[in-house]
């Protein structure tokens, strides 16, 4: 007995070329999903670590590097970081016991910059982007850069001055 070859069953070149073209398709449009994702936690990622670093950095912003007494009236120097640095320039203002990462979480540099305000730390997205999440922006590069600072505190407002009134009067709280 022979065998005929028209009796084989099997997939044609053709149909094996259909399936695999229809599995490229359905594996790109779900790893175009994920990359987005990974992308996503890691921007949200180095906000958080922006964050964390702000704190570093209000620490170096209210640190004394000088004080000058006149007429019985001590003024003090604070030290002023107007330009964006890299948080080494911030590390050389603080104690060796704060260690701040020089990147974040999606590889740029973190940069930071002080007044005698506030402070200011700058996270760059590989992408231009207006308003993303609510935060500060601005474009660097034809990149955006968001930038989160800590917010102002007033320390003169009635809830202060009436403190003030009760100590100096030598009062116990109402």
């Amino acid at each position: 007995m022979s065998r005929s070859l028209s009796g084989q069953s099997g997939f044609t070149m053709v149909e094996f070329c259909f399936a695999l073209a229809i599995v490229g398709v359905v594996v790109g449009a779900i790893g175009a999903g994920i990359a987005d994702r990974i992308q996503e936690s890691r921007i949200t990622s180095s906000i958080e670590q922006a964050r964390t670093v702000l704190r570093s950095c209000e620490i170096a912003r209210r640190k004394v590097i000088g004080t000058n007494v006149t007429g019985g009236v001590a003024s003090h120097t604070y030290p002023a970081l107007s330009s964006w640095s890299p948080t080494s320039a911030l590390q050389a203002r603080l104690a060796t016991d704060h260690k701040l990462p020089a990147t974040n979480h999606i590889r740029s540099e973190i940069l930071v910059k002080f007044d005698a305000a506030r402070c200011y730390v700058a996270v760059d997205l590989p992408f231009l982007q207006d308003g993303y999440g609510g935060l500060e922006t601005e474009t660097v590069s034809g990149k955006t850069r968001l930038i989160i600072s800590s917010p102002r505190r007033l320390s003169n407002g009635t809830r202060w001055v009436t403190q003030q009134k009760r100590f100096l009067h030598l009062e116990a709280t109402r």
